[in-house]
């Protein structure tokens, strides 16, 4: 079978064409691809927990059920040491915010945000960074109006600051 020149199946303009459409096909498959990995990201970020199943390890931390335990810190909130603490007062100061979370925790559901609004998801220890919230309010800033808490600043100096706030200036 021969060609004919004007035959449109083998002219360069109808190759140009299919490579339009698969491009165009292609496109589209990796938009839609991308749609329901965004929506499945932020579906998986946020999920409600029984706050009676949730182990609170400090003032900031916490660790939802599961096989393994997911840690989850707080973010944007820094509670005062019970493991290697600096002082007595920091020690008690944060036995008393790890007791304050618990009762914040207890009852029913907790909502778990998960990343910062930055896109940050772990802290350099890999505990996810969540923001906990129940009966619509701000676990974190619950803890910070209470004094409870400090606001979360990074750098030796804002660290030198929360452990002179929770022993007083040594």
């Amino acid at each position: 079978m021969t060609r004919r020149n004007d035959d449109w199946a083998g002219s360069s303009e109808y190759h140009r064409e299919i490579r339009r459409t698969r491009l165009i096909q292609f496109g589209a498959g990796v938009i839609a691809i991308c749609c329901f990995a965004l929506v499945f990201a932020v579906v998986a970020r946020a999920e409600a927990v029984d706050g009676n199943r949730i182990v609170v390890i400090d003032g900031d931390t916490v660790a939802l059920p599961g096989n393994p335990a997911e840690r989850i810190r707080i973010y944007n909130i820094d509670a005062p040491e019970t493991r290697n603490a600096h002082c007595e007062a920091e020690l008690t100061a944060g036995l008393k915010a790890k007791e304050r979370l618990a009762q914040l925790l207890r009852g029913g559901p907790v909502t778990v945000d998960r990343c910062e609004p930055s896109g940050r998801c772990t802290d350099p220890y890999g505990r996810t960074l969540a923001r906990l919230s129940a009966g619509g309010r701000d676990l974190g800033g619950v803890l910070v109006s209470e004094g409870r808490a400090l606001p979360w600043s990074t750098g030796a100096a804002a660290r030198a600051a929360r452990t002179a706030y929770w022993c007083g200036a040594q």
